[in-house]
């Protein structure tokens, strides 16, 4: 290679890398403007929001310190804020940091157009999350700013809580040590409301060494509050994860909760099912 051009060399690389270096400050700049543009995007729709909806999250969140003391009086020096709204056509996660809403279009939500599902959290003045805060969110009529209880999910998550506090007492029960269970799997049963009650049903089964068992949870909480009233686990009768299983499991769920199947009805096919009870606990008021 010729000694000129070999000179020449270090200054042209030193000159592509300034190009690149300035390009990417450019683009690097380009983006910044990108996300500040985004961010006041958000906060445009945040501020609409809050005119829109601030009456229905107030509302949720006086009603939660109204209807679970339980839950105030853990709270210390942390403060209720909202942490999600839903509606037929969107939902929006609320950033306490950033003081904004991130709206997201959600064309297959909830089908009541005069309903706003609204969840609440809490947060330490520092802006840590409360560790162990319920999953709760409620049910508002948007038209009136009336809260109308808990959300079908909430009573579920609040069934599904009380269960896995429960599991380990479930399987020692059962004879099973949990470190020789080889596979879980839980299929949902029905969620069903009646007179003001979430009637919640699951089938569990797991499969350990040389056993193969499941058995239904059934929990009812109260539509109003979203506190657990009554936990009730099945007797084990014989089944499992497997393949196989999966189809025979499927086809006891049909046939357990046809499409017009009652609370009542459905429990009491379960028992009948299953022979009883094996655990029944009941939850005082809060």
């Amino acid at each position: 290679m010729d000694d000129n051009l070999k000179a020449i060399i270090p200054f042209v690389i030193i000159f592509i890398l300034i190009v690149q270096m300035v390009q990417m400050r450019l683009e690097i700049g380009e983006l910044r403007r990108d996300v500040e543009g985004f961010k006041n995007q958000h906060e445009q729709y945040s501020h609409i929001l809050w005119s829109e909806y601030g009456r229905d999250i107030y509302a949720a969140r006086e009603y939660l310190q109204k209807t679970r003391p339980d839950i105030m009086e853990r709270l210390g020096n942390a403060s209720l804020t909202v942490d999600s709204i839903s509606t037929w056509s969107f939902e929006a996660s609320y950033d306490p940091r950033e003081g904004v809403f991130w709206v997201w279009y959600y064309p297959y939500g909830q089908t009541e157009r005069s309903i706003v599902y609204v969840q609440i959290t809490a947060y330490y003045p520092n802006g840590t999350p409360v560790r162990g805060f319920p999953w709760i969110r409620y049910k508002v009529n948007h038209t009136t700013g009336e809260v109308i209880g808990v959300s079908a999910n909430t009573a579920d998550m609040e069934v599904m809580r009380a269960y896995n506090r429960l599991y380990r007492n479930v399987t020692t029960s059962l004879g099973i040590s949990n470190h020789r269970i080889l596979k879980t799997c839980r299929h949902p049963v029905e969620l069903l409301s009646d007179n003001e009650t979430w009637f919640d049903s699951e089938m569990e089964c797991i499969l350990a060494e040389n056993l193969s068992l499941c058995w239904f949870i059934i929990g009812e909480v109260d539509g109003k509050t979203g506190v657990l009233r009554r936990l009730e686990l099945t007797r084990p009768f014989e089944g499992g994860c497997e393949k196989e299983d999966e189809l025979r499991t499927l086809d006891t769920i049909e046939k357990l909760a046809p499409y017009n199947a009652t609370a009542q009805g459905l429990k009491r096919d379960i028992l009948n099912l299953t022979g009883g009870l094996m655990f029944n606990l009941t939850f005082p008021n809060p």
